[in-house]
């Protein structure tokens, strides 16, 4: 009884870390994409927009992925440079949606937002509700339930929705557009968190470094993040 008390007390003191540290988090990524300044690169005669905040972001990344390949003698291999390569492109998609759509900090901001949602509600209801496991998602994340998966698809959907009928100006899209906008942020976040999560199990690591606390790295916080960016701006610049 102590042993299983002790657990809940454990796991309501990691739920509390994750979302304080998660609040913090989208506050600090608000903060400095509101007024930390944007440079101009000049690129086969074209200029483009490139966010300080962005650039910093990309250097901490990639600075994790050297530090896993000089100090873990499991990550020298073709997944972890496929995944450094994959999301390379995923943050070139952020550049993109800086460059061509003048209210790209209202786009960046409600992805943000609703992946932030999907990631709370799904923790919350795996660990209120879940007691289904998914067989093929079981060898890649243990903790998965399905119930959790409900209440991420839910939540998001749920928040997505309202969001955008209250706040119309957001994006000037039809209704059948932001429907497929956001399912697919939902579901490229489930996956794109899957996906990190196998590259973890397959160099043997928790997580890519401690640099924040309860989170692990900025590569395990961008998990979800830029690929719901990449098959956002996808969906935002074809429709």
């Amino acid at each position: 009884m102590n042993f299983q008390r002790g657990k809940e007390i454990l796991e309501l003191n990691n739920f509390y870390k994750r979302f304080i540290t998660a609040v913090f988090g989208v506050f600090f990524i608000a903060l400095g994409i509101l007024y930390l300044p944007e440079i101009k690169i000049l690129i086969f005669e074209n200029s483009f927009r490139i966010h300080i905040l962005i650039i910093i972001l990309i250097i901490i990344f990639i600075l994790e992925i050297f530090f896993q390949l000089k100090q873990n003698k499991f990550s020298r291999n073709f997944s972890l440079f496929l995944y450094l390569f994959i999301y390379l492109l995923f943050f070139l998609h952020i550049i993109f949606l800086q460059n061509i759509f003048e209210n790209w900090k209202h786009i960046f901001f409600y992805i943000l937002s609703l992946i932030f949602i999907i990631d709370i509600f799904g923790y919350l209801s795996g660990k209120i509700f879940g007691k289904t496991k998914i067989g093929f998602i079981n060898s890649i994340s243990p903790n998965k339930t399905l119930e959790g998966y409900i209440g991420s698809i839910s939540a998001g959907a749920i928040w997505g929705l309202i969001s955008l009928l209250i706040f119309n100006t957001i994006l000037d899209i039809n209704l059948s557009t932001k429907i497929l906008l956001i399912f697919s942020v939902i579901f490229t976040s489930i996956l794109g968190d899957l996906y990190v999560s196998k590259i973890k199990r397959i160099i043997k690591v928790k997580d890519f470094s401690n640099i924040l606390y309860g989170h692990g790295g900025i590569s395990d916080r961008l998990d979800s993040v830029l690929p719901s960016f990449a098959i956002s701006f996808w969906i935002l610049f074809l429709l």
